[in-house]
């Protein structure tokens, strides 16, 4: 089968009848409640907030608001970090980022794409962490990446005589 049929019967095979909600959830140890929203126009009155199905909370309520989501990528200069950005939120974060300046933790961020067809199997990108964050008073925005496993000590204990006696041939 030639690449070309293989990706029009893989397209002709995706529902896609249904709307789709984007959503990003920032949280951060600081916070009483995980900052949730869902991308979209919102109309006074009528579409301020919009209740998904969240691990653990079967009707949590997103803000609706304007944001974008960039996926890393590569091209010739290098790699390009994630990138997200949320309009018109500043007065929500501002006090949370002002909280969080005295931690030492990232805020974490899940992006949930969800399906009117089936809204309690979204698409997931959880484990993000949130950096090098700008507020200013027409949005927020801050660079995505995961925490680079490989580079911490395992189990995440200090290496001391007393815990581990082995590595000092005792």
């Amino acid at each position: 089968m030639a690449l070309s049929q293989a990706l029009e019967e893989a397209y002709a095979a995706v529902d896609v009848s249904g709307d789709l909600y984007d959503t990003i959830e920032i949280n951060h140890p600081t916070l009483e409640a995980p900052l949730r929203f869902v991308k979209g126009v919102r109309i006074p009155g009528e579409y301020e907030t919009l209740d998904l199905p969240v691990p653990g909370n079967p009707t949590a309520t997103f803000t609706v608001v304007d944001f974008s989501f960039q996926r890393p990528g590569f091209d010739e200069g290098g790699s390009s970090k994630a990138r997200i950005r949320v309009d018109n939120v500043s007065r929500i974060l501002q006090q949370a980022l002002r909280d969080a300046i005295s931690s030492d933790q990232p805020f974490s961020v899940t992006y949930r794409c969800y399906s009117t067809n089936d809204l309690n199997h979204p698409d997931e990108y959880n484990g993000l962490k949130m950096g090098s964050v700008t507020v200013n008073a027409l949005s927020a925005e801050g660079d995505l990446y995961y925490e680079q496993v490989e580079m911490q000590a395992f189990p995440k204990r200090t290496y001391d005589l007393d815990t581990y006696p082995a590595l000092y041939n005792q």
